[in-house]
């Protein structure tokens, strides 16, 4: 009986590993809470408005996109066993690097451009402003539910 030794070839293989673009948002003011909660300006008590901090870093990336999943609607709060009709009013949601030069946030998507990286690694500072005019007429506790879609760009 005769064995028959047959060479198998090599097979090179090439492998590329791409890592998909992530994104990481944390509040700077160090508090695990996601609640912001709007004040009224000191020169116009009906203006409310926030301002807070929030750090952006991106791995695999330096661009992102981010816009309103739907307008903020800040809705007055009722009273337990009120029937009336709820009040309701349209905030202003503004996002940016510079306090000065804030964008304001749509359903339509606005771009940002990351500018110091390092190892395919970007952190930036970025600040989200909320704001609001109160009807004169309306008194009362209000809320709402703000939800950001932030896409890193591949």
């Amino acid at each position: 009986m005769a064995i028959e030794t047959v060479e198998l070839g090599e097979v090179h293989l090439s492998l590329q590993v791409t890592a998909s673009p992530k994104i990481f948002i944390k509040k700077l003011n160090n508090l695990v809470s996601t609640d912001l909660e709007l004040k009224n300006h000191p020169q116009n008590i009906f203006e409310y408005q926030i301002t807070e901090p929030f750090l952006v870093k991106l791995t695999n990336s330096s661009e992102y996109q981010l816009k309103l999943k739907t307008p903020l609607i800040l809705e007055k709060q009722r009273i337990s066993g009120s029937s009336s009709a709820q009040d309701f009013l349209k905030a202003e949601v503004r996002w940016g690097k510079k306090r000065e030069h804030l964008k304001t946030l749509t359903q339509d998507p606005l771009f940002f451009k990351q500018q110091n990286s390092l190892n395919n690694i970007s952190e930036e500072t970025y600040f989200l402003n909320i704001s609001t005019q109160a009807n004169k007429s309306i008194y009362g506790k209000y809320q709402g539910s703000l939800i950001l879609i932030f896409e890193p760009m591949a």
